[in-house]
């Protein structure tokens, strides 16, 4: 008897090992594909792909994971008057790739002495829309990249990162990748109820009265409310800052000094991105 419940034991535990290696089959096989890291000073990078899951648009997408040491931060795409190096992609020595759409989560406002640059701290996730040359064929995903990170010292990063992306598959994303498609701002149209809305814009284009005033709401509280402005072309536009306390809508205002090129800025379009505690959002509007 004794000898039979070992056996019985024995065949009870290794069928329960064999579920265990089975699910663990499977739970590969769903995770998301992934490139190795590729170490740099104070920060590592890689590439995900996947897709958004069910409710998508179906198409590929990639993600580029930045880990950095603690303290250390990285650069939004625009970087602040601070100066600062924002993330770029040279995606030319991909195949089958007409085009690779980087999209930017919501960052925040750091302030020191020098200034004020933004960005994120400690580690950061971008989605990449990919679009292929031929349907249904993989891409053969290689990007050049180029990033800036900074502590007490600011260093330049270079990377080089491929993976191949199946043109079809339910591969399941990664958690740090479905956030970061959480925390991209949303349009003013496409609002959740917890985002920032944007209440007003105005742009003055008048000498040293020349400024930019954004009003907006922020249903999750507005204690870490922040705006930030971008100009195409690469035209320069100082930080917004909140003027006054306790006003609702929250108002920002950025004052056109002279290292503000108002000709050229007359007649372009303005992006905002407004940035709360429970969501962000984002709306253009014009500097006439």
């Amino acid at each position: 008897m004794t000898s039979l419940r070992s056996g019985i034991s024995r065949l009870t535990h290794l069928f329960i090992f064999a579920l265990m290696i089975a699910a663990a089959s499977g739970a590969a096989q769903a995770i998301a594909a992934t490139s190795p890291w590729v170490v740099g000073h104070k920060a590592k990078v890689r590439l995900l792909a996947g897709r958004p899951g069910t409710g998508s648009s179906g198409e590929s997408m990639a993600f580029v994971e930045f880990l950095l040491e603690p303290g250390w931060k990285t650069y939004w795409r625009t970087p602040g008057d601070a100066g600062g190096l924002p993330p770029s992609f040279d995606w030319s020595k991909s195949s089958n790739l007409a085009a690779a759409e980087v999209a930017f989560p919501a960052p925040q406002r750091f302030t020191d002495k020098s200034g004020s640059t933004i960005g994120y701290r400690d580690s950061l996730v971008l989605p990449v829309t990919l679009k292929p040359l031929r349907a249904g064929e993989p891409i053969s995903l290689v990007v050049g990249l180029h990033y800036g990170i900074c502590k007490d010292i600011c260093v330049p990063v270079e990377a080089e990162l491929s993976l191949d992306v199946p043109p079809s598959g339910d591969d399941a994303l990664p958690i740090e990748a479905q956030q970061a498609l959480e925390s991209l701002p949303r349009a003013q149209g496409n609002l959740r109820p917890s985002d920032p809305v944007l209440v007003a814009s105005k742009v003055v284009l008048d000498g040293a009265a020349s400024k930019i005033t954004i009003e907006a709401k922020f249903p999750g509280g507005d204690a870490g409310a922040d705006v930030f402005l971008e100009a195409p072309d690469g035209l320069y536009l100082p930080p917004a800052e909140r003027v006054g306390d306790g006003s609702d809508p929250v108002v920002f205002e950025a004052a056109l000094g002279r290292d503000v090129d108002l000709t050229q800025l007359r007649g372009k379009t303005i992006t905002v991105t407004l940035v709360g505690e429970t969501g962000a959002s984002t709306a253009t509007f014009s500097a006439e």
